[in-house]
């Protein structure tokens, strides 16, 4: 994660993200209905007590594992990236030529957006929520959206023979921006977007594919 090491707090200990600090929090996470399953809700709107009693634990074992409501979000949306990046980069390099890797980088969202799992942009939804704070919560956020223009960066330095950061922020834009789009008016909704963007991208203007759908963010 580099210079953001956002830390998540755990009772008294503190943890870089991913490092959970015992199999027993593992499983406790994964059994909390938090906003990444309720994300419909938002996080604001789904409270503690409604976690600890669909988790089947008590208030107290929640608190003794997580400070606050924002540090369990923030696992929440750990385990959200990983999943995330994990498919997202699976997609990408079971393609053979460079521009199949990249336009496999917008059918993914495509297919994600058409999904019934699709609710919007996790880590925007608890950005906006939490008005920017905690500060860790913001700088998740920004890892995340880094990460995946990070993944797009590589492979438009392979397609274009050198990095170019300012395309890549672009694309990552374009990206954000269809997820916005397709959250408020349909999955169909950027298609548009898309006959616009991939001649600018050297590829060519054939339709997404949205059908396949998003097995990775079932919760």
């Amino acid at each position: 994660m580099g210079e953001l090491q956002v830390r998540v707090w755990f009772g008294c200990s503190d943890h870089l993200p991913g490092s959970v600090p015992s199999s027993g929090v593992t499983e406790l996470v994964a059994r909390i209905p938090h906003p990444a399953s309720k994300s419909r809700f938002g996080y604001q709107a789904v409270g503690v007590d409604r976690i600890r009693d669909e988790a089947g634990v008590s208030k107290m074992t929640l608190y003794n594992h997580f400070a606050s409501k924002e540090a369990l979000v923030e696992v929440v949306l750990e385990q959200r990236h990983e999943r995330f990046m994990a498919s997202l980069k699976a997609a990408v390099e079971d393609r053979e030529t460079i521009q199949e890797r990249l336009r496999a980088v917008f059918d993914w969202h495509a297919r994600w957006f058409a999904s019934e799992q699709f609710h919007g942009c996790m880590f925007l939804r608890a950005t906006e929520e939490h008005a920017r704070e905690p500060a860790s919560l913001l700088l998740l956020s920004r890892w995340h959206k880094n990460e995946v223009r990070g993944l797009i960066e590589e492979i438009l330095a392979e397609q274009c023979g050198k990095p170019d950061a300012h395309l890549a922020r672009l694309v990552q834009i374009m990206l954000d921006g269809m997820i916005v789009n397709a959250y408020l008016f349909g999955s169909e909704a950027v298609d548009d977007a898309w006959a616009a963007l991939a001649p600018l991208l050297a590829l060519d203007t054939r339709p997404l594919t949205h059908e396949g759908g998003a097995n990775w963010a079932i919760p």
